[in-house]
Order: C-alpha cells, then sequence, then structure tokens
C-alpha cells in the first residue's frame, strides 16, 4: 500500500492506495525560486513586454487606480505593492494620488482585517484601498463590445488616468488562465457585464477544452472589454505553492500575460500516462468554499476516463458559497438538475444569477461525465447531495465504494493540488 497525505483544514488527511491501482501521482512542477524579490520587481516594471516604461506611462498624470485581486487568489499583494508604491513615488506620483480597487468581482467585499492582511499595515496607512462594488447602478456604463457584451465599469477605475493591474498567472475554467485582462473582466465590472461573459463560458457544451487555453473566446471577450475600459500597465507573477516567486512579468495586459502563461505551463501542467478509472483531487489551494472549489472539480476531469469516478476533497470553511454568497441558493437548487431544464429556467428568467446559472449547466452536463464523490468538512452532506455529488466520510470509504463499482483492478489517479493543477495526456 502507498500512502498519501492531503492538505487540509489547515492539517493532513491520509489515505491508502494499492501500488498495483496507482496510474499516476500529478502534484504541480517546480520552478527555480527568486531570491531578491524587490529587484525582480523593479527589473519587471523597467523592462515591460510590449509597452512604454511606467515611468513614461505615469508622466503628468494625477489619478493612479492599482487594481489588485483579493483574497481567493493567492498573489502576495503585500510584496508587490510596496515596491510598485516607491517606484511611482519616485516618478513623481505622490501616495495621495494613488488609490487602489480590490477587484472583488462578484465576491463578497474584504473586510478591513483581511485587508491588512492582503496588503500589509504600512500599505493601508499610505493609500486608499476601497472594495469593488458590482451593483449595476453604481458603475459607468460605456457600451458594448462587438459581440454585445454590455460593458460597465467601477467609477474610480473609469475616472482614473492610468490603470494599473497587479494579478497572478493560475489556471481558470473558463477564461483559460487568471490575470491579464481578466483583472477588469470580472474584477471591477457589473454583475451584469459578468454574467455575459460567464454565462457563454458555462453554456458551452465542451467546456473542458476552455480550462488553459489562452486563446479561448470567453478570454477574447474578457481582453476586449479591458481593451475598451484602457488598462494601461499589468504586474503578474507566478508563485509555487509556499509563497516563493517563480517569475514575474509587466508590461501590456495581453502580451506580458502570454509571456507568463509560457513559463506558469512548466509548473500548473504536468504530464500523466493516461486518464484513470478513478481521480482523487484535493481541491486546495482553491478550498475556501465550492464557488472556488469548482475551478479543482473541473480540472479533475481532464484527468479521469469518461464513465469514472472523481473523488473530491475540499474542506470549504466558508461552505458552499461564502465568499461568493449570492451564488449558493443558485448552487444548491439547480446543480443537480438536467442541463435542458437549467437553461429553460435561465431563457425564461427565472434564474436571475444568470453567472452562476451558467455554472450549475456545465456542473449538471459534467456530472453525466463522471460520478463524483464528495469529502468536505465546510459542506453538509444535504449540499453534497444538492450539489450532484454523493457525501463520504472519508477517502478511504470512498476509494473501496469506487473500487467495487470500477472494479478491484481499476486505476487510480492522485492530484494533491487539483486547484492549481491542468494535467495533460503522455502524447
Amino acid at each position: 500500500m502507498i500512502k498519501f497525505n492531503f492538505i487540509y483544514n489547515h492539517s493532513n488527511l491520509s489515505f491508502e492506495i494499492n501500488k498495483n491501482n496507482l496510474l499516476f501521482y500529478s502534484p504541480i512542477g517546480k520552478l527555480p525560486k527568486i531570491n531578491n524579490i524587490e529587484e525582480a520587481i523593479i527589473d519587471s516594471i523597467l523592462n515591460p513586454i510590449n509597452c512604454k516604461p511606467l515611468k513614461e506611462i505615469v508622466k503628468g498624470k494625477k489619478n493612479i487606480v492599482l487594481i489588485a485581486d483579493d483574497l481567493t487568489r493567492p498573489t502576495p499583494q503585500h510584496k508587490i505593492i510596496p515596491v510598485l508604491l516607491k517606484e511611482l513615488n519616485k516618478y513623481g506620483i505622490s501616495d495621495d494620488m494613488i488609490t487602489l480597487v480590490i477587484a472583488t468581482g462578484t465576491h463578497r467585499p474584504m473586510n478591513k482585517n483581511e485587508i491588512i492582511k492582503r496588503f500589509g499595515k504600512e500599505v493601508t496607512q499610505k493609500i486608499k484601498i476601497v472594495n469593488h462594488d458590482y451593483r449595476v447602478e453604481n458603475c459607468v456604463d460605456l457600451g458594448f463590445t462587438k459581440n454585445r457584451t454590455p460593458i460597465q465599469i467601477n467609477p474610480i477605475v473609469y475616472d482614473a488616468d492610468v490603470k494599473i493591474a497587479i494579478g497572478t498567472v493560475v489556471p481558470h475554467p473558463l477564461a483559460g488562465w487568471g490575470g491579464g485582462g481578466k483583472m477588469i473582466q470580472p474584477g471591477v465590472c457589473s454583475e451584469l457585464t459578468t454574467n455575459y461573459t460567464h454565462f457563454m463560458g458555462g453554456v458551452y457544451e465542451n467546456i473542458l477544452e476552455l480550462i488553459g487555453n489562452e486563446n479561448n473566446f470567453v478570454r477574447k471577450e474578457m481582453e476586449a472589454v479591458a481593451g475598451q475600459v484602457g488598462l494601461d500597465f499589468i504586474i503578474n507573477t507566478i508563485q509555487d505553492l509556499n509563497e516563493n516567486f517563480v517569475g514575474i512579468f509587466a508590461g501590456h495586459f495581453i502580451s506580458a500575460h502570454r509571456e507568463a502563461i509560457k513559463y506558469a505551463e512548466k509548473m500548473f501542467r504536468p504530464t500523466i500516462p493516461g486518464r484513470a478509472d478513478i481521480v482523487i483531487v484535493n481541491a486546495y489551494p482553491s478550498n475556501e468554499d465550492f464557488w472556488q472549489g469548482y475551478k479543482p472539480y473541473v480540472f479533475s476531469l481532464l484527468a479521469v476516463k469518461e464513465g469514472g469516478i472523481v473523488i473530491f476533497v475540499i474542506d470549504a470553511p466558508e461552505g458552499v458559497s461564502g465568499g461568493a454568497p449570492k451564488h449558493k441558493d443558485i448552487l444548491l437548487n439547480w446543480c443537480n438538475k438536467e442541463p435542458e431544464i437549467i437553461l429553460k429556467n435561465l431563457d425564461s428568467g427565472k434564474i436571475k444569477d444568470r453567472s452562476c446559472g451558467a455554472i450549475c449547466v456545465s456542473q449538471a452536463r459534467l456530472l453525466k461525465r463522471a460520478k463524483v464523490f464528495c469529502i468536505s468538512k465546510g459542506i453538509t452532506d444535504e449540499e453534497i447531495t444538492n450539489l450532484g455529488f454523493s457525501p463520504f466520510s472519508s477517502i478511504q470509504k470512498a476509494i473501496r465504494h469506487a473500487l467495487l463499482l470500477q472494479g478491484k483492478t481499476s486505476k487510480i489517479g492522485v492530484i494533491p493540488f487539483g486547484g492549481e493543477t491542468i494535467v495533460k495526456i503522455k502524447e
């Protein structure tokens, strides 16, 4: 027997697999650690990819907005923002000219203690920091993209002379990857704008094709929004699981982002010998709630055979959707329905939350691809059932039942860091 440990509830969760059943164990890869972080950040700012140096961009400007992701993302903002502020100060931009808007998208606002922890006490004392408000009536209407997606943007971002986004590059189930123009949409757009782009991806029948595809149509639409809003400069980082910087990319919001992806793939896209009958996946580090845990769930389906079983492990301290409370009832009421029924109720307007409704459509379709056994401390058995999964009290019990259904000789794959792992099949 081979023993495995998953990070779970700030501790470890152990389980064993017969070595004859194991097909793959697929952690994320390793990249060299950046030792001098401040020097590397400054170097990326001074040598941007496919755009003017930041010093030229901010010259003569009086109103600078920093757009930074929230606590659902692993970006070490407390290490990046202080360096960026020092550079802006050197360029003649005083702290009172700078506002930081937290790109919460449709997530809940961060509280005072979370803001201090994420950005550092010094930063919170130097510059103004505000949560984005996604409500339509509190956003500025800029018309439409060529594909008729409405563009509604945070008014502070809209009024800024210069818009700088600071985020991280990790896999995403709809946009292909995080970072880049995604900091604008959905980061600081209205709920209506986000509903359009997320609906596009969620109802797409071949959703697995979107994962890790930086040129997919959802990403392109998000970038169209960012382009019309006017995103002037990005700093996108890549971190390992210990929060060590392994890559820093700055410059144009598309060009720099694409370079970051090329490097990130070396870490987040490991190769497996083939798809397994049973995949055991830990949602970590996207484990705060199921709204974030949807990502590792979808990613795991790249690794399992059609008709197989996913054993999905998520501690979920914020439950089903604590980070985005508005989505909870929709998830629990619709995820286990037939896709056609969900679509019908979206079309009729009965489901008004189109972003979440589209996620329910995708989940309903994916549940036909593979059964899901779920182990969770923060999500109740009833909630697990309403999500379309089967609750289990332990990984070991789930493995025994999966082998009973799939056969004793079934091949098993293990993904310990499912929130950032998008496997590829060995050619």
